[in-house]
């Protein structure tokens, strides 16, 4: 179930949030502390220095001094005066507070007092044996910091809101690229596989790149899947084609043989029998070319094609199936027995990523017009299924590798073998350049 926290600006804003109360509070409380502290110490030191003034400068009897302590404490919002005599110690207010442990001892022995007991602060001179001075509460200055939180609370909160709703708006502005995205993937059309324009965006930029790949993939993928397509109904019109034919010759011996027994007629029938059987021979090995991967394994190509008595020059080692790399040479050699001539060269050819193996015949080589599509099915020089050259491709691309013709000095069949395992596409061209 989608929630507020599933999409990006939910988390954005909660973390938002989350951070301005994060700051706040701490804030608040510190402010309020140290408000509080600032305040009392600040009482602390004005009543220090009144009495200081009132010790130099006050009078000297204790009714009087009594007074202007009176006055004293009204003026910093309430307390009580007292004064340590011979007699005593005289307040200025009734019920007198009681005075703190240690107090009247350090007046004794001509020490200032300053500290707050029991939420009061107490600031004493001593003073001719005695002392004077003045308690005064603290509650103003503790109520300062609660004021100071509801203030925080109310004009802080509004503060706090106003701050986050323009940080949203940023966020949404922020996030808009993000929107655009979305809405230009919604709107375009299945078929529309061209590039996604730049976002605008430098942590969008990876996002839109790898899609464009995606896209570009997706694109290749679909244009191969055509070419497929293409290619499977070229070739089974022409296998249609070039089974129809051997069909055809053979119904028409059949016939020949239902009237009388002729055996130019049997030859004849026995001969397209034989040319449908390995037209079906050549089909099934593609096809199983095709859906079966290949036995890889180390092979020594010099050693390999001189066991077939061909002249090799140059030499390599590659991954091969043997049994394919068989097949392929055997095709070559039946192509250069019915179109070109006898002996069949070999030559091994070592780039960075894989082998080149020749195979040229000692022909006059392959007609002009049939070099662009000597390895595609079904093309042959008049004799022949047409599917030799066509195996040989297919063998190249079970390696992962790519094959070529050429005139050489003859017909000259290539094979590329990748070093790695670099597979190709299954239906790749059937022909390229060397």
């Amino acid at each position: 179930m989608a929630t507020a926290f599933s999409s990006l600006r939910g988390r954005l804003f909660a973390l938002l949030f989350l951070a301005l109360v994060l700051l706040a509070l701490p804030l608040a409380f510190l402010s309020a502390r140290e408000a509080e502290r600032a305040a009392s110490e600040d009482l602390r030191r004005a009543l220090y220095t009144r009495l200081y003034l009132l010790e130099e400068e006050g009078p000297k009897e204790e009714e009087a001094l009594l007074l202007e302590l009176f006055r004293l404490a009204q003026v910093y919002g309430g307390g009580t005066g007292f004064v340590k005599g011979k007699e005593g110690v005289v307040f200025t207010e009734v019920p007198s507070p009681e005075l703190p442990p240690g107090l009247l001892e350090g007046l004794a022995q001509g020490r200032a007092y300053q500290g707050v007991w029991r939420g009061v602060l107490y600031v004493a001179l001593p003073r001719d044996g005695g002392g004077f001075g003045l308690a005064v509460p603290l509650e103003g200055v503790a109520g300062l910091g609660r004021r100071l939180l509801l203030l925080y609370a109310t004009w802080g909160g509004g503060v706090l809101l106003a701050t986050f709703l323009l940080s949203a708006l940023g966020l949404s502005w922020a996030l808009r690229p993000l929107r655009r995205l979305a809405q230009l993937l919604q709107g375009r059309r299945p078929e529309d596989l061209s590039p996604l324009p730049d976002p605008g965006l430098v942590e969008l930029g990876p996002l839109v790149e790898a899609l464009n790949r995606r896209l570009a993939q997706v694109e290749g993928l679909l244009k191969e899947l055509s070419e497929k397509e293409e290619a499977a109904r070229r070739f089974a019109h022409h296998a249609s084609h070039e089974l129809r034919n051997p069909l055809a010759a053979l119904k028409g011996y059949l016939q020949v043989l239902l009237r009388k027994p002729e055996p130019r007629a049997l030859m004849g029938a026995l001969r397209e029998a034989e040319r449908m059987e390995a037209l079906l021979s050549g089909l099934l090995r593609l096809s199983r070319l095709e859906a079966t991967p290949p036995r890889l394994t180390p092979l020594d190509l010099r050693a390999f094609l001189k066991g077939w008595g061909l002249e090799v020059e140059g030499e390599a080692q590659a991954l091969v199936d043997p049994e394919l790399l068989a097949l392929a040479v055997e095709n070559v050699l039946d192509n250069a027995r019915r179109h070109g001539n006898l002996p069949l060269k070999a030559r091994i050819q070592q780039e960075e990523e894989g082998v080149w193996l020749w195979l040229v015949d000692s022909g006059p080589g392959f007609p002009p017009e049939l070099l662009p599509k000597a390895l595609e099915p079904f093309v042959h020089g008049g004799r022949g299924t047409g599917l030799g050259l066509a195996l040989v491709a297919a063998v190249a691309r079970a390696h992962g590798g790519k094959a070529a013709v050429a005139n050489r000095g003859g017909a000259a069949v290539g094979l590329f073998l990748p070093l790695a395992s670099l597979k190709v596409s299954p239906d790749a061209p059937f022909s390229q350049g060397d």
